[in-house]
C-alpha cells in the first residue's frame, strides 16, 4: 500500500450528493475526506439546472402554499408505488432544509415559478412546474461551496478514483482503496463510507445492455460505474438502476454539454431543433406512426414514447411544412429538454444538408423514401394516410393528439424523414437503500458502515423512467446525500 489515510467518513464523488454527505458529516464535527477522480468538484451536478423542493421561502413568495402529503401523493401514484414510499417520504421532507443548506453553503437559487415553466405539459400543476429551484451562477456557486466545505474541515483529495471497498470478516465497510492518477493505491480507513460517485452513464456499453438499445445519446460527464461495481461487490443489491433519458436530439447534432441562463445541456444552435420540438408525424425505423407527438412538451414523457421505439425515430415532414416553418408558420416550439434554437434559416435547404449528412432521408415519393430509409412501405403509407385523414377532422383517432395540432400534413413530395435520438444524463436508480440511506442487502439489513445516495441509490425512481417533476434528480442528489451524512454521523456517535 503506497499511501494509508484514517478519518471518520469518507465519502467517494464529489457531485451534490457527495457535497452534501461531506457537509453534513463536517457539521457534526466529524473528520471528512472527500476524493473526487476529477479535478473539480460538481460531477455530473453542473450540468443540471435546479432542484425540486416543496414549501420553500421562494415558493412562499411567489404566493404558492404547496404541501409536502400532495407531492408524496404525485410521486407515489406516477411511479405506480413502485418506489421506496418511506424513502420519497423522507427525501421530500427533507429537501427544503437540504435547499436551505445548499443556499447557505453559496449556491444562488431563484424558483422558476409554474407559468415560466418550460414543460408546457405541467402548466397548471404547481408540484410538476412550480418546485423547479434554479442554480444560478454556477461557476462561482462551486467555488463559494468549496470554500465553505473546507472551512469547515472537509480535506478534498482529487484525481483520485474510487476502486473497492474494505470489509472486515462480518462484512463491516471499513473504508475504500482508491487510485491516483499515476496508479498509485490509496487506502483510506473510514467508521462510514459514503458511495457518492454516480452512476455508469460514462459505460455505454453497459447502458446498452441495461436499456436494451445502442441508439441513445449520451450527454454530460457521468461516471463509469466505479462505485456501483464496489456497491454491489460489497453485498449491495442494485434495484432499478437506468439511463436517465432526456428529451431527445437531432442525430450527430453539435450540442452544448453546460448549462447556462439561456440554454440547457444538450441545446443545438439548428433551426432544425423547431422541426423536432414541435409535434410533427413522428414514425419508428420500420415507418410507423407510435405515438401522441404532444409528448414533445415534456422532457420524460417525450423520451419514454422515443424509447419504447428503440430510442431512434424519424420526423416526417414534405417540402410543403418545411417552406411553412422557413417563413415562421410553425406550431407553438416546445421548450422541454435543452429547447429549441430561434435562429432563421432554410428549413428545405436544412434538410437537404440533413440528408447528404446522413441524419435524414428524401424521396420524391412515399416509396423512394421507404426505400431510401429502409422503412416497411406499407406501414409507412397506412400510417401517412391516417395521419392525413386525421389532420382533414382536426382529429387524432389513432393517438390522440390535440387538434391544434393537427396541422402539417404530409401529402405533396419531396418528403423527408429527419432522425432523432433520445438523450441521457447519466444513469439513475442504484442499490437498495433504507430511508436514512443506509446500504441493504439481500435480506434487507444493513451493511454497517455503509451509505449511498443521488445516482447510486435505488428506490427513488420506479424503474425504467424517472417522474416528470422539474429537478427531481438533483433535488435527490443533493437530499440524499445529506440524509446520507447524517445517519453516517449519528451511526458513529
Amino acid at each position: 500500500m503506497e499511501k494509508e489515510l484514517t478519518t471518520d467518513v469518507v465519502v467517494a464523488g464529489t457531485g451534490g450528493t457527495g457535497l452534501a454527505a461531506a457537509d453534513a458529516a463536517a457539521s457534526n464535527n466529524l473528520n471528512v475526506i472527500a476524493i473526487e477522480k476529477l479535478d473539480q468538484i460538481g460531477g455530473n451536478t453542473r450540468i443540471s439546472s435546479g432542484f425540486f423542493a416543496i414549501d420553500t421561502k421562494e415558493q412562499r413568495a411567489e404566493g404558492l402554499h404547496l404541501s409536502t402529503e400532495e407531492a408524496i401523493k404525485q410521486l407515489n401514484e406516477y411511479n405506480h408505488y413502485l418506489n421506496n414510499g418511506p424513502l420519497t417520504r423522507r427525501i421530500v421532507e427533507n429537501a427544503k432544509p437540504t435547499l436551505e443548506e445548499l443556499e447557505s453553503l453559496g449556491m444562488g437559487i431563484k424558483l422558476n415559478p409554474t407559468a415560466n415553466t418550460t414543460q408546457f405539459a405541467h402548466r397548471g400543476n404547481p408540484y410538476a412546474g412550480g418546485s423547479y429551484h434554479m442554480y444560478q451562477d454556477k461557476d462561482e456557486a462551486y467555488p463559494r461551496i468549496q470554500k465553505s466545505l473546507e472551512d469547515k474541515g472537509v480535506k478534498f483529495m482529487f484525481g483520485i478514483t474510487m476502486e473497492k471497498l474494505i470489509q472486515d470478516e462480518d462484512g463491516t465497510v471499513k473504508g475504500l482503496i482508491a487510485k491516483d492518477k499515476d496508479g498509485n493505491e490509496i487506502k483510506i480507513n473510514a467508521k462510514a463510507t459514503v458511495v457518492a460517485t454516480g452512476g455508469f452513464g460514462g459505460d455505454e456499453k453497459r447502458v446498452a445492455k441495461l436499456m436494451h438499445t445502442d441508439r441513445l445519446r449520451k450527454l454530460g460527464v457521468p461516471s463509469m460505474g466505479e462505485g456501483m461495481t464496489a456497491l454491489e461487490n460489497a453485498g449491495g443489491v442494485n434495484i432499478d438502476s437506468h439511463a436517465l433519458i432526456h428529451a431527445a436530439q437531432l442525430a450527430k447534432s453539435k450540442v452544448t454539454q453546460n448549462t447556462s441562463k439561456k440554454h440547457l445541456a444538450g441545446f443545438s444552435d439548428n433551426p432544425l431543433t423547431r422541426v423536432l420540438l414541435t409535434p410533427l408525424m413522428w414514425v419508428d425505423p420500420d415507418g410507423r406512426r407510435f405515438t401522441n407527438e404532444d409528448t414533445v412538451y415534456d422532457t420524460v414523457l417525450w423520451a419514454n414514447a422515443a424509447y419504447n421505439v428503440g430510442g431512434m425515430y424519424y420526423i416526417l415532414v414534405d417540402k410543403k411544412t418545411l417552406d411553412a416553418y422557413t417563413n415562421g408558420q410553425e406550431m407553438e416550439v416546445s421548450k422541454a429538454g435543452p429547447g429549441g434554437s430561434t435562429k432563421p434559416g432554410d428549413f428545405v435547404k436544412l434538410a437537404d444538408e440533413a440528408v447528404k449528412g446522413e441524419v435524414a432521408y428524401k424521396g420524391n415519393t412515399l416509396k423512394e423514401l421507404a426505400d431510401n430509409a429502409s422503412f416497411n412501405y406499407e406501414n409507412l403509407v397506412a400510417s401517412v394516410e391516417r395521419y392525413n385523414e386525421g389532420i382533414k377532422k382536426m382529429n387524432d383517432t389513432e393517438f390522440g393528439k390535440s387538434g391544434i395540432h393537427m396541422k402539417f400534413d404530409v401529402e405533396e413530395g419531396p418528403f423527408y424523414a429527419i432522425k432523432a435520438q433520445v438523450a441521457y444524463l447519466g444513469t439513475v436508480g442504484g442499490v437498495r437503500v433504507d430511508d436514512h440511506l443506509r446500504v441493504l442487502d439481500k435480506n434487507f439489513k444493513p451493511i454497517k458502515g455503509l451509505y449511498a445516495g443521488g445516482a447510486n441509490a435505488g428506490g427513488y425512481y420506479e424503474g425504467q423512467s424517472y417522474p416528470a417533476y422539474e429537478g427531481l434528480a438533483s433535488g435527490f442528489a443533493w437530499t440524499s446525500g445529506r440524509l446520507a451524512g447524517l445517519a453516517a454521523s449519528e451511526d458513529i456517535k
